[in-house]
């Protein structure tokens, strides 16, 4: 997961308390890691929801004391302008919470950076150039040699709405049984999982930009060597780690066999080398298609590529938000089993911009 950049603590303590709860269930889910009183977790967030949403009506407020959580059961609450508002701006900061929380830290550290605008601010990203002055001799008595002028480039990234639409059982709620750290990590996955198939989609495309001198086929040594020498070279020689799929990376092994022994228990282990020919190895984790999971899953990222990026860099992605919150919209319907349709709503865009050279090791196909 990546650090939270989005979350702004409310003057309501209620409203943190909730938040930060549903926070730490999206993390427990996404580790692993729900235990015994994850359960109870979930009853505490459902009461205090039922308490907060109801907060700015006195009547209702007051009927909250004698019925807790159960208040939601009745129609008429959950009807209620106010009460559908508060309960709104609830689920948009577990969303702000739960994006990060289930974006890979590997993909967020290596080519992927995040910046939020304001409402209806156009992102703009100025690159610096990374030519160098060329030195000349010059003859005796002569003025001076050619000017070189170095220009550096501005980037504009606008960005366009992305909406997941679902419903909320007001019983489970009422009841306690709402699973808030499935929700916040289902809802959190979609879209950090659409962020990074777009981020992909980005690079690949940029990667046709680069040029042969950046680019090869096939994983041999002379290749790699090369172009990790020229991107390193490229950046004032940073470091350069390899990122890919784990079925991408576990191809970066030496060929000659004699070089091949002691390596396997590694390899066995963990899928890959930690380091090979001069770059870090670091894997990016998988995204299955929406709508495949349970048919084909088709998994989203290509395995056919290993892409070299120098450290401590321009990233070549850049992920923008406009607003700092979810935009969170009722979704009218009339339904007989108490659900409520809300549709999920944030302005995302995002852009390669390659200001700092990288480099792409393209995998024959079938590997």
């Amino acid at each position: 997961m990546i650090t939270v950049f989005n979350y702004h603590q409310s003057d309501d303590e209620m409203f943190n308390t909730i938040v930060d709860a549903v926070g730490e269930s999206v993390r427990l889910t996404v580790e692993n890691k729900r235990d015994e009183k994850y359960d109870e977790m979930q009853r505490d967030i459902c009461s205090n929801v039922a308490k907060y949403i109801v907060k700015d009506n006195p009547r209702y407020s007051k009927e909250f004391e004698k019925k807790g959580s159960e208040i939601l059961k009745n129609a008429n609450v959950t009807k209620n302008q106010t009460v559908r508002e508060n309960f709104n701006a609830v689920i948009a900061e577990i969303i702000n919470v739960a994006i990060p929380t289930t974006t890979s830290k590997a993909f967020g550290d290596t080519f992927m950076e995040m910046h939020q605008v304001g409402w209806g601010d156009t992102a703009r990203f100025l690159i610096s150039s990374n030519d160098l002055f060329q030195v000349n001799e010059i003859a005796e008595g002569v003025l001076r040699g050619v000017l070189q002028p170095i220009y550096n480039d501005e980037i504009t990234v606008n960005c366009g709405t992305m909406e997941v639409a679902t419903s909320i059982d007001w019983y489970a709620v009422a009841s306690g049984n709402f699973d808030w750290g499935m929700f916040g990590q289902r809802a959190g996955a979609s879209f950090g999982g659409y962020i990074m198939l777009k981020a992909i989609g980005a690079l690949a495309s940029a990667t046709t930009n680069l040029g042969a001198a950046y680019t090869a086929a096939g994983v041999t040594t002379s290749q790699w060597s090369t172009i990790v020498e020229r991107v390193s070279s490229a950046n004032g020689g940073a470091p350069v780690y390899g990122i890919g799929t784990l079925n991408a990376l576990n191809k970066a092994i030496p060929a000659t066999v004699g070089l091949q022994y002691g390596l396997g228990n590694e390899v066995a282990k963990e899928g890959f080398l930690d380091k090979y020919l001069g770059a870090r190895l670091v894997p990016i984790d998988q995204v299955i298609v929406p709508g495949t999971v349970n048919t084909t899953a088709q998994l989203a990222i290509p395995n056919d590529t290993i892409y070299l990026i120098a450290t401590d860099q321009y990233k070549p992605v850049k992920v923008v938000f406009e607003g700092d919150s979810v935009v969170i919209e009722t979704v009218p319907q009339r339904t007989t089993d108490k659900t409520y349709g809300v549709s999920m709503q944030m302005k995302i865009g995002v852009a390669a911009i390659v200001g700092s050279k990288f480099g792409a090791i393209t995998l024959p196909q079938g590997d």
